[in-house]
């Protein structure tokens, strides 16, 4: 497994995920249709927030999931979702280096279904 460090746009949020990244997701649920992400789903256990957790903002059901995004720059970088008893992190791909998504062809996640 690989670690890889992601960040805002200005760089004040800054983590890193142990992943692979083998996989990619678009999820179809009204909120990230609109924030127009391409996401890779973590173990909470193998994500860290290295800095900027005062620069967060959370935008969420509460219930299902929580989105961040940086207050300074907007950039939303990360969702924590409760899938019952397995936490996950859903971090935005756009936030780490480009090449992390070549060949990678990312497949549909119904969260519409789950909201």
């Amino acid at each position: 497994m690989t670690t890889h460090q992601g960040h805002c746009h200005c760089g004040a949020v800054r983590f890193e995920m142990d992943s692979a990244v083998d996989s990619a997701l678009q999820c179809n649920c009204s909120f990230c249709i609109r924030r127009g992400t391409t996401i890779h789903r973590v173990p909470a256990d193998n994500f860290r927030l290295l800095a900027g957790e005062d620069q967060l903002n959370c935008y969420g059901s509460r219930e299902f999931s929580d989105h961040y995004f940086c207050r300074t720059c907007g950039i939303h970088c990360l969702s924590r979702v409760n899938f019952g008893d397995e936490p996950v992190v859903m971090v935005n791909l756009g936030c780490f280096d480009p090449d992390l998504l070549a060949g990678i062809e990312p497949s549909l996640f119904d969260g519409a279904s789950k909201l």
